[in-house]
């Protein structure tokens, strides 16, 4: 009964280890990403930015350019700091769960040790209970007998004449073939 109860939260505790990295697997595949993709826009903003600040522009006089140019500039390039704080950010929870994806690694293999020893242990334990019952069922088995035999002695009417056995018989009783019944004290 032990057993399967053993048995069934180890199988819960893998079920769920392996639920947990597969998560941690698709947590981790999706941040990167996102990363990336985060990564390719903060490269193409500030290019984008500048092309479109262009085409408009190009339809204003050459010092209203000028002027626009010099205005965009500093936002421009406060966009880019900020897209880059979220880059390291991100870069940052990243590396989070890169380790904790590593801590949890070493706990399923620490844990799958722990299982496999609790089963063999649980197992030696039945095997070597198993072997014990048996054997002491036969020795019990071997008692009995023997406690049988002793105690039909204790009833006969035997004695020691000089060096042979000696029993007084029971004529009355049935024959088992060259063996005759003794007779009771």
């Amino acid at each position: 009964m032990r057993e399967e109860g053993t048995r069934s939260a180890a199988m819960q505790m893998a079920m769920m280890v392996e639920r947990l990295s597969r998560m941690s697997e698709s947590m981790d595949t999706r941040h990167r990403h996102a990363t990336e993709q985060q990564e390719r826009t903060v490269q193409a903003l500030p290019g984008i930015m500048r092309q479109a600040a262009d085409v408009t522009l190009g339809a204003i006089s050459a010092d209203a350019a000028r002027t626009m140019r010099t205005g965009l500039n500093e936002p421009l390039a406060e966009v880019a700091r900020d897209a880059a704080e979220h880059q390291r950010g991100m870069q940052a929870s990243t590396d989070a769960m890169v380790r904790i994806q590593r801590k949890l690694a070493g706990f399923v293999n620490k844990a799958t040790w722990l299982v496999a020893g609790v089963l063999a242990i649980l197992l030696s334990v039945l095997s070597v209970g198993g072997y014990l019952g048996w054997h002491y069922k036969q020795v019990i088995a071997q008692q009995q007998m023997e406690a049988g035999l002793l105690q039909a002695y204790n009833q006969a009417d035997v004695r020691l004449c000089g060096k042979q056995l000696c029993a007084r018989v029971d004529r009355t009783e049935k024959r088992y073939g060259d063996y005759v019944p003794l007779k009771q004290r």
